[in-house]
């Protein structure tokens, strides 16, 4: 919102001075967007292949998917649906927290469920995460880890 809102300031500064040119908006546009799109990587614990952990993008992070690995063994935990469901969302609330953000910053979530028969398990351990009133909007597809095969 603080780039439009700057884009806005400048374009109501140029047009009371004279009629912005296609050039000049283009600068205008750049030059708010390059202020806004410093790369920041958070990376609370190394990660296990080529990819950054999370990345802040302005006021925006980007959280990599998390799984039940125990973060200071790097051990996947117990084989439990609940456990390595408690673990990954704990894992990713450490993503959010390494950046300065917490669950309640939260604005989507993908959960992929290997079986939908434990669709409200997940709710159950999910809802302990956010506070109430303020889930994020979620998509939760059917599918081996990852692949939703032709479901979609």
């Amino acid at each position: 919102m603080r780039i439009l809102c700057t884009t806005l300031i400048a374009w109501l500064v140029l047009l009371a001075c004279s009629t912005p040119s296609e050039d000049d908006v283009r600068r205008i546009v750049h030059d708010e967007l390059s202020k806004h799109a410093d790369r920041t990587i958070i990376a609370p614990t190394k990660p296990m292949g080529p990819y950054s952990p999370a990345v802040r993008v302005g006021n925006l992070l980007f959280v990599s998917g998390q799984i039940g690995l125990d973060q200071t063994t790097g051990v996947l935990v117990d084989a439990s649906f609940e456990a390595e469901t408690h673990q990954a969302l704990s894992n990713m609330m450490a993503m959010l927290h390494a950046a300065g953000y917490d669950s309640s910053h939260v604005v989507s979530v993908t959960v992929f469920l290997k079986n939908m028969n434990d669709f409200e398990k997940l709710n159950r351990i999910y809802a302990r995460f956010f506070p109430e009133g303020k889930f994020p909007a979620r998509t939760t597809p059917e599918g081996e880890r990852g692949d939703c095969g032709d479901r979609f």
